[in-house]
């Protein structure tokens, strides 16, 4: 569970950055000309924005080779360090981001480092980085439905880790979290989890349907995935709990799949 933890963390810092090819080269050297003849204050202060993200850069690159090499620290302590680094890298992405000009030095750190963190995960997390930087090349549609289309394709196809990010956009785009397709998209991000065994992450977003779209007619599935969850986790009671709850919708097959996934626990006794 700890190198899933870490897995997700090192997924979770992925930002929304690019690279340029080498055929806009004229373009970067527009920039730097245009960065010449600016202002005298506007080139320090790109001057002593590059200096401080370069020097905290170096301090997390010193926190992660300490944390690489200690022998002493438990799984915990990296769990929790590692944790700590992922968040810092997230407020520092955002910073490069909203400088204008473009330092390539920093930003191929950047992306070393979110290998290097990824790396503390092992292959998969390895894998599920790698599925998130080609996502970041994936030109997004502006019809809602379209849009749901194009995330649900990767689920369908196993691709779990880009179809959660999708998802996640579509749920926090403001024009579409209160359209009907929003707590659907809702339900399969947590189907993401649960397909890749991930169980407690499965029944935090479960969870956002009950108290997102209380009303919605997928709050049914999202009480029986609850109940599934919970019974996966060994949490018998929780399950049965949230089953009854399920069942009560008996016009819905959520209802009538949580009545049979009651009765199979309850001989289990």
């Amino acid at each position: 569970m700890t190198r899933l933890r870490i897995s997700l963390a090192a997924v979770s810092l992925l930002g929304a950055a690019a690279c340029y090819p080498f055929w806009l080269g004229n373009q970067l050297d527009d920039r730097v000309t245009a960065l010449d003849n600016s202002t005298r204050e506007n080139r320090e202060h790109l001057d002593e924005t590059r200096r401080d993200l370069g020097e905290r850069l170096d301090k997390l690159d010193q926190t992660l080779d300490r944390l690489a090499t200690s022998s002493n620290r438990t799984t915990a302590e990296v769990a929790a360090a590692t944790d700590d680094l992922v968040r810092k890298v997230q407020v520092l992405r955002g910073q490069l981001e909203e400088v204008n000009y473009r330092f390539e030095d920093v930003s191929a750190r950047f992306d070393a480092l979110e290998r290097r963190v990824a790396a503390l995960g092992g292959e998969e997390a390895l894998r599920k980085l790698e599925a998130q930087q080609a996502l970041r090349q994936v030109e997004r549609p502006t019809d809602k439905k379209k849009f749901f289309d194009l995330a649900k394709s990767h689920f369908d196809r196993g691709d779990y880790v880009s179809a959660r990010t999708l998802f996640q956009e579509f749920v926090a785009n403001e024009k579409w979290k209160y359209d009907e397709l929003a707590p659907r998209a809702q339900l399969f991000i947590g189907d993401s989890h649960f397909a890749e065994k991930q169980f407690r992450p499965a029944i935090y977003e479960y969870q956002k349907v009950r108290e997102t779209w209380p009303t919605s007619r997928f709050l049914p599935d999202a009480l029986y995935k609850l109940g599934l969850s919970f019974a996966e986790l060994g949490l018998r009671q929780e399950a049965m709990s949230f089953l009854e709850e399920a069942a009560k919708f008996t016009g819905q097959q959520a209802g009538k799949d949580a009545r049979a996934k009651l009765q199979e626990l309850k001989s289990r006794k």
